[in-house]
């Protein structure tokens, strides 16, 4: 690359961590801010993530939101690298083998009730039925 070009991948990467940035800053959470902004949280993850190509009138849009100037978007964020996700919840030890066991093993285990017997397939006798 020549001095002076932009790498646009690490431009919208930029951006939408500083946008994280500046969300924190005001103490909003992703859902909080993505209802502010008529966004899914999922839309909002995406722009944080850098995966979005947003529009002019979407950076000013979220500029007034953050009550922020547009140069304030632009500019790089304090922290290049990715904030780490959720903070881990002292019980998510437990939650590993959930996809594994299944989820009514999962409740059955969490709440001390008995698992349901599996679901009979279409035309399946139940067990102990006279033939």
């Amino acid at each position: 690359m020549r001095k002076g070009s932009l790498d646009a991948d690490l431009v919208l990467r930029d951006v939408g961590r500083r946008i994280a940035e500046l969300r924190r800053q005001r103490g909003l959470t992703q859902d909080q801010f993505a209802d502010a902004a008529q966004l899914s949280w999922k839309y909002v993850q995406q722009i944080e993530a850098g995966r979005e190509n947003l529009t002019l009138r979407s950076l000013v849009r979220l500029a007034n939101l953050l009550e922020a100037d547009l140069p304030a978007l632009i500019e790089a964020p304090k922290e290049r690298r990715a904030l780490p996700g959720r903070p881990r919840r002292p019980d998510a030890a437990a939650n590993v083998g959930v996809a594994a066991e299944g989820r009514e093993v999962y409740e059955a285990k969490r709440s001390k009730r008995p698992a349901r017997p599996p679901r009979r397939r279409r035309g399946q006798r139940r067990t102990g039925d006279a033939s």
